[in-house]
């Protein structure tokens, strides 16, 4: 290799690092060798960007080298033997695959992040093959620790299954206390420990209440929390005979959120605490038997409507509340609102029904014809 010293140069590694992405691409698909691959500005910029002509027909040259010496195959077969053969549309392709590995320094392809975890499932999971290849979807990558001690953790898994944990803590007893490491991988723990569905809880919902005094006849779940504590310090009769919830963002929409291990309430010092008042909501909550009218309000935005019909799917009789999304509605029919721009809120995405008569008849129908929202903590009734 001494006499091919001028394959360190900048110009030379970028083609030869590019062929071995090459390499490596195919070898991932499993096949034998790479296809071959046009020389153009994009493969070898540092070729066909010379400033000047002498410059390409020194790489040029280098380059017919490595076809003299069986590395390389250039077609068409002209331009391997032309001095500006690279004018010529050429093709490379290589044949010595160990003398260009060793020649960039990449003797074996970097494995993926997703072939290292299979790897370490097939050697250390204590696990039927067919459970080590449905775990493969999974693929945990921890920095600072090795895909091994990943999954020999993994194989503690059964020693805490009929253990009454929630999900997080379960994952800070495996895992060196991350609690979030199996977030979003409860398939995961179901496949290892064979069952249909994961048997440990996430985190619980937490809803913060306010029963007002003499009692409630319905229950208003509502998105922001501003409009939540002015709802509570409300003097009018707009929230009269309302229980008032609060969870933030889509959680109130969380399948679990009527079992009662999976929600934490907390009730507002503000409302009425005595009596059978708190035991009642939570019958209603968690479907005993209890029929209450249930409504949302939230930002008349696609956003809003989104929470309205998830929340439908605990609450299948929930509607929106009138009384505060009627002056919304007014204020978005008189050209007022932002643009989805205005907030932050662009990516929302349109949606044609939320379930609900009211919503699907006026608020739907005006925010597809307006393209403007209008925020919840706007208006005090």
């Amino acid at each position: 290799m001494t006499e091919l010293h001028w394959l360190q140069s900048t110009a030379f590694q970028s083609l030869l690092n590019h062929l071995v992405d090459k390499l490596d691409s195919a070898e991932q698909r499993g096949s034998a060798s790479a296809q071959t691959i046009s020389l153009n500005a994009a493969s070898w910029p540092a070729l066909y960007r010379a400033a000047k002509e002498s410059d390409k027909e020194f790489l040029w040259e280098q380059l017919r080298d490595l076809v003299k010496l069986g590395w390389l195959q250039v077609t068409p077969l002209t331009a391997s033997r032309s001095e500006t053969g690279y004018d010529e549309k050429p093709r490379i392709k290589v044949l010595d695959i160990a003398a260009i590995r060793k020649a960039t320094g990449r003797m074996e392809r970097q494995k993926t992040a997703v072939e290292r975890w299979r790897e370490a499932l097939a050697l250390h999971l204590d696990a039927p093959d067919e459970i080590k290849r449905a775990a493969g979807d999974y693929c945990i990558d921890m920095p600072d620790r090795e895909m091994a001690e990943v999954v020999k953790r993994l194989n503690v898994l059964k020693d805490l299954a009929s253990r009454p944990m929630l999900l997080r803590e379960v994952s800070a007893r495996l895992f060196w206390g991350m609690s979030k490491v199996l977030d979003n991988r409860t398939g995961l723990v179901a496949v290892l420990l064979g069952l249909d569905e994961c048997p440990f809880l996430e985190s619980p919902v937490q809803l913060q209440v306010y029963l007002p005094h003499g009692g409630f006849c319905g229950v208003l779940f509502i998105e922001n929390l501003m409009s939540f504590e002015k709802a509570i310090r409300a003097k009018g009769e707009a929230f009269s005979k309302l229980a008032l919830v609060y969870a933030s963002g889509f959680k109130g929409s969380a399948a679990r959120l009527r079992t009662p291990e999976a929600v934490s309430l907390f009730f507002s010092h503000k409302g009425e605490l005595g009596g059978d008042r708190i035991d009642y909501f939570e019958s209603w909550l968690h479907g005993k038997n209890i029929a209450l009218p249930v409504s949302f309000w939230g930002d008349l935005d696609w956003s809003g409507m989104r929470i309205l019909a998830a929340m439908r799917n605990n609450f299948p009789n929930m509607k929106a509340w009138e009384p505060g999304y009627q002056p919304m509605l007014q204020s978005l029919l008189a050209g007022q609102g932002h643009s989805p721009e205005a907030s932050d809120k662009k990516g929302q995405r349109p949606m044609m029904t939320s379930g609900c008569k009211y919503a699907d008849t006026h608020l739907i129908p005006a925010l597809s014809a307006h393209g403007r929202f209008v925020d919840q903590e706007q208006f005090t009734l």
